[in-house]
């Protein structure tokens, strides 16, 4: 079903591409979304048949369980093969000069701005919480901010779509591109920060030894990652500088795809973050 919607979504995508007037009423992300709504719908449809050919099927005529494997779709997968690819473009495509220019907005906003908004949102939570609101659920103040870090992620892609189409400011383009980009890997590090948090919260160890140790747990996830990143991305540009991979494009095109998934899985192995390290990989 994953590789069908994928090769449907590829033709698709040229046929939007090639029709201005439908690009201008209907982003490109719109149109994914709607075939991700209209695949959904038909296999709720299809579903119940299927199940009358239980012999081939091995769900005992349970319509939910085959719908729900139908339409699982493995996180392990998504993490590992296709969000490394999706990061570092973003990064090697980025404009660095404007980028750089708003540098100190966008860091102004990717952190900073993350971290008020997972205290507001934690914040907003304990206190419904606190007046019932949840019937009966309880969470502590650690695991409301480990829920605000996971859901202060920002993905624009229709926004960032619709900004490229109207050829808005590039200035406005890279500010939200570039918050949208460093806030991923801060929620992604925060997120593990909080957890860590949640898991030692019944330590005899005090409020203050627990924050200040999650901050330095961030502070060294965020910098180590950002480090191995560009040194990563150095490393490549001094061995592509001395070693001409143009006469065999096979053996540059699997380079490249090694850049891809190399400091990812690294930076994942000694406890970094593998987002943040494969981003900086691109933009160096």
């Amino acid at each position: 079903i994953f590789m069908g919607l994928m090769t449907l979504v590829l033709i698709l995508g040229k046929f939007h591409h090639d029709r201005p007037k439908l690009a201008s009423l209907l982003p490109q992300a719109g149109m994914i979304i709607i075939v991700g709504i209209v695949a959904s719908g038909l296999i709720y449809i299809i579903a119940p048949s299927l199940v009358n050919h239980s012999d081939k099927f091995d769900y005992d005529g349970d319509v939910e369980a085959l719908t729900e494997g139908l339409l699982s779709f493995s996180p392990t997968f998504f993490f590992t093969l296709l969000l490394p690819p999706i990061i570092f473009n973003s990064g090697y495509h980025v404009n660095r000069d404007i980028l750089y220019r708003h540098i100190r907005a966008i860091l102004l906003y990717s952190l900073p701005g993350t971290l008020i908004n997972i205290l507001a949102t934690a914040t907003i939570l304990h206190y419904a919480v606190s007046l019932g609101l949840t019937g009966g659920f309880e969470p502590t103040f650690p695991e409301l901010l480990t829920f605000g870090s996971l859901i202060a992620s920002t993905d624009p892609v229709a926004i960032l779509s619709i900004f490229q189409k109207k050829r808005v400011d590039p200035q406005v383009f890279y500010l939200v591109f570039g918050e949208s980009v460093l806030n991923d890997g801060v929620c992604l590090v925060l997120f593990e920060s909080f957890a860590m948090m949640v898991m030692n919260q019944h330590d005899s160890g005090s409020l203050g030894e627990t924050i200040l140790s999650m901050l330095l747990t961030f502070l060294v996830s965020f910098l180590g990652s950002l480090f191995l990143g560009v040194s990563s991305g150095m490393l490549v540009a001094l061995l592509l500088k001395h070693i001409d991979m143009r006469h065999t494009r096979l053996l540059e095109l699997s380079l490249y795809v090694l850049v891809m998934y190399m400091p990812f899985f690294f930076a994942d192995s000694i406890g970094l973050s593998g987002i943040v390290t494969i981003l900086f990989t691109g933009m160096s």
